[in-house]
């Protein structure tokens, strides 16, 4: 896999962009560096675990860490990746969009999420509670989470921010039908990743009685 196929395929016209002259040894070296966290991961047996280190995981902490590499700060350089997960989180908003079109959107929302975390966010990689799941609201806990673990593993703690930021931008394409709040991350400091998805046709329902 290259990173053309993950959620960072626009990263080679962005180099050349950003970096002039430089641009192509940059996008070269972040791809090596990509092949090499790939390589160097013992493959997991889940596939959605594989799903987030080759599209998502890796590409970025391989910008990253040849950012720093080349003497880019450390401030400098988190701002460049997050401008391109940023991106990729931009068209997640956009699916989510269509997903806030529809009909009953909070009720759709409630019976998928379950299933779609265990799907996606396998136990293997994340330790999820969950805190309440009616009507209102679907609230849950990340007590664990890999892009944490990962992050500190390979000894750029400071990138998990920048993953957990491209939630709020992600889930902000559910208004006006859901509305995502958070209050902290394990990647700020907090004790877990707290998601909440309130149903905004209640809260209106309750302010107007």
């Amino acid at each position: 896999m290259t990173l053309a196929e993950t959620a960072l395929s626009f990263l080679e016209e962005d180099c050349l962009r950003f970096f002039k002259s430089e641009g192509a040894k940059v996008f070269q070296q972040t791809e090596a560096r990509y092949q090499d966290l790939l390589r160097g991961e013992d493959e997991p047996d889940s596939a959605a675990i594989q799903e987030h280190l080759r599209r998502n995981l890796f590409p970025a902490m391989a910008f990253y860490q040849t950012l720093r590499e080349r003497e880019i700060s450390q401030e400098k350089a988190l701002e460049y990746v997050r401008r391109e997960t940023r991106r990729a989180a931009e068209s997640k908003r956009e699916r989510m969009r269509k997903l806030a079109g529809f009909p009953f959107t909070y009720r759709l929302y409630r019976m998928t999420v379950k299933r779609y975390m265990k799907k996606f966010f396998p136990e293997e990689g994340w330790r999820t509670e969950w805190v309440r799941w009616d009507g209102q609201e679907i609230h849950f806990n990340l007590h664990r989470c890999i892009y944490w673990d990962l992050t500190n593993a390979y000894g750029c703690p400071e990138l998990c921010c920048v993953y957990c930021e491209n939630d709020g931008i992600a889930f902000s394409g559910l208004l006006p039908k859901i509305r995502f709040e958070r209050s902290g991350t394990l990647g700020g400091g907090a004790q877990y990743c707290d998601f909440h998805f309130l149903n905004t046709a209640c809260r209106e329902r309750e302010e107007t009685q």
